[in-house]
């Protein structure tokens, strides 16, 4: 049976932490592949800075020629919320001999109970946490017994510091590929405070 690894959110931009956290899931947990999944209309956030298509050009650039990372247009392509229980429906579809792990930061462990049909997530998946040791102690001791965590370094990178950093003028070099960074700048994106 192949072991996908799912890593979704807005990447806007994709940066190291996220490929990082792909990195160290794919050898812990032993999974043949890990997609990346940009969002179409993230439902708890207030919409994204740079365009869709331009989200996924940054996350094609960030996977070219790494053969275990691949980027889908899952979210993208289909209309309304980007739900994750929804997203894993359809992956069950297209891999139905897959076994599924969802990948997420420590930091999104707090927004859990928030989520759309989290019952419906755990039933289609194993939901894996990259985070330092003792990072997720202070979780609920419920909740932390339904999760996989995995030991990954610390990456104190955020998609907003990015956008911030980018918008007064300062370099995002080593933050993000260099691929990336080279379309960011080509295009001009982050150059203004987002509204």
């Amino acid at each position: 049976m192949r072991r996908i690894g799912v890593i979704g959110g807005t990447f806007d931009p994709i940066h190291h932490g996220h490929l990082l956290l792909g990195r160290f899931a794919l050898e812990k947990i032993f999974l043949d592949k890990v997609l990346f999944i940009p969002a179409a209309d993230p439902p708890l956030k207030q919409g994204t800075c740079a365009p869709a298509e331009e989200r996924w050009a940054m996350v094609e650039l960030a996977v070219a020629g790494c053969a275990d990372f691949a980027a889908s247009r899952l979210e993208l392509d289909r209309p309304g919320k980007s739900y994750t229980v929804e997203t894993l429906r359809l992956l069950h579809q297209l891999y139905p001999h897959a076994a599924l792990f969802f990948i997420i930061g420590a930091d999104n462990i707090a927004q859990l109970d928030a989520w759309h049909a989290l019952e419906g997530i755990f039933a289609q998946c194993t939901v894996v946490v990259g985070a330092r040791l003792g990072e997720v102690a202070g979780s609920d001791p419920e909740l932390l017994a339904r999760l996989h965590c995995i030991e990954t370094p610390l990456i104190e990178l955020s998609s907003t510091e990015i956008r911030t950093r980018r918008a007064a003028g300062l370099p995002i070099r080593y933050m993000v590929p260099e691929a990336v960074e080279a379309h960011i700048l080509a295009k001009g994106l982050y150059a203004a405070p987002c509204s």
